[in-house]
């Protein structure tokens, strides 16, 4: 008799976390939209570690500021790095608005820290300008790994991957191929080159053909030697010719293209936004799976249906319930977790 209920119990969390996996993979399709308010100006934030719900924030947005026909798209950037991918899809998603001017401002007013370091520079330079606040700085986009050791370089396929991408973003929004190469290849050495007065940053490979060409051209101090990574302050991004200027305030730079803030909205996070969030971090993801399957194992191990089989439904229906909202949830993911619940049940 007691297997017999076990037997039933675990089917019956099986068929209803099946039934939760399957409509988790259609929330993409279901996620609201932010309100459209028609305005001249809309203002993204990315003000914090790049995750994987921060490119889901941002398309969101950019689709809002489509529909109310924006003219300047201004995505404030703000961050330490975070996620190779998400930045790699956020730069897409920037790249592919082409209905509008893109803005890439790193801010240190509004709570800014002032920053756009790693992930955030590979995402700056997707955008069709790059303006700054006086007192920041980007740069430093060596991907690297977590280990238990602590942050760790990347090998050199992916360096060269992403080295690859920054130096296509940077040649299609006409900023110095060489800046951004150095933010991602310690091998890379700048030095300044002085055309005409004019100052700019050239690789050895540069000033080697600068010489084949028989221009003239003087040299200066070297910026960024072997074995260094380059970030440059606000002063030196609008120096070499990085940056398009340097403004004090978002009131400032939206002013500088003739607009005012009457013409502007603000997309700000709502709590729903900083709950999926949290709820999407690496600790808190694997902290929920681990309850679940503790969870599922002490209720196939007990007759009947009872509250270790309501936390497993919880616990299992945030974690695909997220993972379906934010994109990462397909067809198999689902048939490999029930292939385990299955599995544990024969067991």
């Amino acid at each position: 008799m007691r297997i017999t209920e076990r037997f039933r119990a675990g089917v019956f969390l099986s068929v209803v976390l099946l039934l939760l996996l399957y409509s988790a993979s259609f929330l993409p399709a279901a996620a609201t939209s932010d309100e459209v308010i028609p305005a001249e100006v809309y203002v993204i934030p990315l003000r914090e570690d790049v995750d994987r719900y921060l490119g889901v924030f941002l398309g969101r947005s950019l689709e809002t500021a489509k529909k109310a026909e924006a003219e300047l798209i201004i995505i404030e950037i703000d961050t330490f790095g975070g996620r190779v991918d998400t930045a790699l899809e956020i730069a897409s998603k920037i790249g592919a608005a082409s209905w509008a001017r893109t803005v890439a401002y790193v801010p240190a007013d509004n709570g800014g820290r002032g920053v756009s370091w790693s992930a955030g520079a590979l995402m700056a330079f997707s955008a069709s300008e790059i303006w700054m606040t006086p007192g920041t700085s980007m740069g430093a986009a060596a991907p690297v790994y977590q280990t238990a050791e602590g942050m760790e370089a990347a090998g050199e396929k992916t360096v060269s991957a992403v080295r690859g991408q920054i130096a296509a973003l940077a040649e299609k929004n006409g900023y110095p191929v060489a800046v951004a190469l150095a933010m991602v290849d310690m091998d890379v050495v700048l030095k300044e080159v002085y055309v005409n007065g004019v100052v700019s940053l050239a690789t050895a490979a540069d000033i080697e053909e600068m010489e084949r060409k028989g221009e003239e051209f003087e040299l200066g101090k070297t910026v960024c030697d072997s074995g260094k990574l380059l970030t440059l302050t606000a002063g030196e991004m609008e120096k070499y010719g990085v940056s398009s200027g340097t403004v004090s305030t978002r009131e400032e730079l939206i002013a500088s293209f003739g607009f005012t803030l009457e013409d502007t909205v603000v997309l700000e996070k709502s709590r729903a936004d900083s709950l999926i969030t949290f709820l999407t971090s690496g600790a808190v993801t694997s902290i929920l799976i681990l309850a679940g399957l503790v969870a599922l194992y002490l209720e196939i191990t007990s007759p009947g249906f009872g509250i270790p089989g309501t936390i497993a439904l919880v616990c299992f229906a945030v974690v695909f319930g997220i993972s379906g909202l934010i994109g990462n949830l397909g067809p198999a993911e689902i048939l490999m977790f029930v292939t385990g619940v299955v599995l544990l049940l024969l067991e």
